[in-house]
């Protein structure tokens, strides 16, 4: 007998709460798709019942309504504001708890610490769609973006570096694609979406090879992996670290383009710094696994997994779709 997957119908909420923000012609309507993308989050993280998982979801909860009170209590009082952009700053700054983007970011690789793989996914990729859709919105003499892109490069890099576990690894990787994504937005063009594509890619490679192989340590890495996986592995991380000639390094040459003819050499700098300490990270994790050899059980020797392998084809294919 089939068993229906919960999971896949709130996914399908979570898209269709995207696709209804995205035609919004009003704030009312864009803060309602954003709350049905909250509730239909919450038992998509709460699958597994323990207290642990409540208190994460509880956690998760909180935030997000944080985040939408201040969205709904600026768009009620819109009208009454005689200068906007106080108004656009604080739309940002609720976006800002939404994504978990620093100052407000120490809620979100605590809840990742110990989630499967596939919650972190969606987490990390479908749920950051709507904040900065709503973002986008708001970029208009928004003095607070800069100061937000800087902060992510910086805490999102130099965070992960003492980490052990990957899906704070994670977290923390994607704090600072958030600062590449949020420039590629003051471009004014669709270049957010493609990055954010590519990057969702990446991400959701990587996390179907985490959840594959079951590893959520760094020393868990090299045990039962075999060379092919190791070899996707370490060509996935460079890519999402902007090794070229990768389609991550593509994305950014394009950002770093439109930086240096805005003459925002300060900010390139220190966005370029910081990607390298992510890459630091991300060659910390694939050393011990390319380097040693690892053992592997011989009836736990498994055949390379064909959707991993059509993910990992797709991302190294993507730059074609880029020059289209």
């Amino acid at each position: 007998m089939y068993k229906f997957n919960k999971k896949i119908l709130f996914l399908m909420l979570m898209i269709m709460s995207t696709i209804m923000i995205m035609s919004s012609t009003s704030w009312i309507s864009m803060w309602v798709g954003m709350e049905i993308n909250m509730m239909s989050t919450i038992p998509f993280i709460s699958s597994v019942k323990s207290k642990e998982m409540s208190e994460k979801t509880m956690m998760y909860f909180m935030i997000q309504v944080l985040g939408s009170i201040l969205l709904l209590t600026m768009v009620l009082i819109k009208n009454m504001l005689i200068n906007m952009t106080i108004n656009n700053m604080l739309i940002t700054l609720s976006m800002m708890i939404k994504l978990g983007v620093p100052p407000f970011h120490m809620w979100m690789p605590e809840m990742f610490n110990k989630m499967s793989w596939m919650t972190i996914m969606v987490m990390i990729t479908v749920q950051k769609i709507n904040p900065l859709i709503v973002t986008m919105q708001v970029l208009e003499k928004n003095m607070l973006i800069p100061m937000i892109m800087i902060m992510s490069a910086t805490i999102g890099s130099i965070s992960g570096v003492n980490q052990v576990s990957l899906n704070k690894i994670m977290a923390f990787s994607s704090i600072n694609h958030m600062s590449w994504i949020m420039m590629c937005m003051m471009m004014k063009n669709d270049s957010w979406m493609k990055y954010f594509i590519v990057y969702t890619m990446i991400t959701a490679t990587i996390c179907v090879l985490f959840s594959k192989s079951m590893t959520f340590y760094i020393n868990q890495l090299s045990n039962n992996s075999n060379t092919v996986n190791k070899i996707m592995m370490l060509v996935m991380m460079l890519n999402l670290g902007g090794m070229p000639p990768l389609p991550g390094f593509i994305l950014k040459w394009m950002t770093m383009e439109y930086m240096v003819t805005s003459n925002m050499y300060s900010v390139m700098i220190m966005m370029l710094m910081s990607s390298m300490i992510t890459l630091l990270f991300y060659m910390r994790l694939t050393y011990k696994n390319m380097m040693l050899s690892s053992m592997n059980i011989k009836f736990f020797i498994k055949k390379i997994n064909n959707y991993s392998y059509t993910l990992f084809m797709m991302n190294m294919f993507m730059p074609l779709i880029m020059l289209i």
